[in-house]
């Protein structure tokens, strides 16, 4: 028995649309003879005759109307098959799964989204705001493209690469008297309301190891694990805060908050963990490639123009109604 190929279903919907051989021939842009050829192939592998000879002319059997029907979809759904292949080609549709802290969701992954949906209107970019071990697990079970959290670590299931290092800052309303410093030390938090993570977390707890290793106490607490609270707080003048330097990655003059460098420093880094059984979409690689460039670029987080001249390393710091 012959195989069925591409080409009888097409020549069955040319002649079933043509009705006539030498036509359907043209269609298929072939010769009559093949077209024939191949109508004959295609009543062989049915095995009942599809098409009769009535007065000089081919005439399709029921059987051969009802395998129509079939074949008629079929093309359809062939020719989706080619558009949809080339609009994935062109970046016409795709979609990207991205699972990811909460600390990058306030601005990095903003702003790569907006630059990649400016190139790629057509593309869908879900994320889904989870912590380090949900976003570990379901990556591992390929149910995102990629995960990104602070220090990416190869597990058996998971690849690892770093995107980009930082560091803590400190926030403050524009008018606040330290905003006029290009960087805050820890000494300079002294009896100030403070607003940060919470001591559960590893930053929460690196900020308050911080400032107690400077003897710094400050004189009230705000907390919360969300770095856009953090950030809302600040701009409603509720305090200083320590953050995580992604998440004010797109802070500039125009904000309600002011970003300064902070020392001591505290180092903070973003990453991607894959599925090492799935291969990267092509969409998904041109998204990570628009996070890298997001990335490297970072912000100045000393937005003033002037910085007053720091004491020498064996002098005592002035206190902040000093340098105020």
């Amino acid at each position: 028995m012959r195989k069925l190929k591409l080409r009888h279903i097409d020549t069955l919907t040319a002649f079933m649309k043509t009705g006539s051989v030498t036509e359907a021939a043209q269609v298929m842009h072939t010769t009559q003879p093949n077209a024939s050829k191949s109508l004959k192939q295609l009543e062989d592998f049915a095995g009942i005759p599809l098409f009769q000879r009535i007065a000089g002319r081919l005439r399709p059997t029921p059987e051969a109307e009802i395998l129509y029907e079939h074949a008629r979809r079929l093309i359809d759904e062939l020719n989706r098959f080619e558009t949809l292949s080339s609009d994935l080609t062109q970046m016409k549709t795709g979609t990207v799964n991205i699972g990811t802290l909460a600390a990058f969701s306030t601005a990095v992954l903003p702003m790569a989204i907006e630059a990649f949906s400016r190139r790629y209107p057509n593309v869908e970019v879900r994320v889904d705001l989870l912590d380090g071990d949900k976003i570990h697990n379901s990556v591992s079970r390929s149910n995102y493209d990629f995960g990104l959290v602070h220090h990416p670590e190869h597990e058996p299931d998971l690849m690892a690469q770093p995107l980009a290092s930082s560091e803590m800052v400190c926030l403050m309303p524009p008018d606040h008297p330290m905003a006029e410093f290009t960087v805050v030390m820890a000494a300079d938090l002294r009896g100030k309301p403070l607003i940060t993570y919470p001591r559960s977390l590893p930053f929460g707890a690196a900020i308050f190891q911080t400032l107690s290793d400077a003897g710094v106490r400050p004189s009230g607490m705000f907390v919360s694990n969300q770095s856009q609270m953090i950030r809302r707080l600040v701009e409603r003048g509720l305090g200083l805060a320590l953050v995580d330097r992604f998440s004010v990655w797109d802070a500039n003059e125009t904000d309600r908050i002011a970003v300064r460098t902070f020392e001591p420093t505290i180092p903070v880094s973003i990453g991607m963990i894959l599925p090492k059984r799935r291969p990267l979409s092509i969409v998904a690689h041109h998204f990570i490639a628009t996070l890298r460039r997001t990335l490297e670029t970072p912000p100045d987080p000393a937005l003033s123009p002037v910085a007053p001249a720091r004491p020498d390393p064996g002098q005592p710091a002035p206190s902040p109604s000093e340098r105020e």
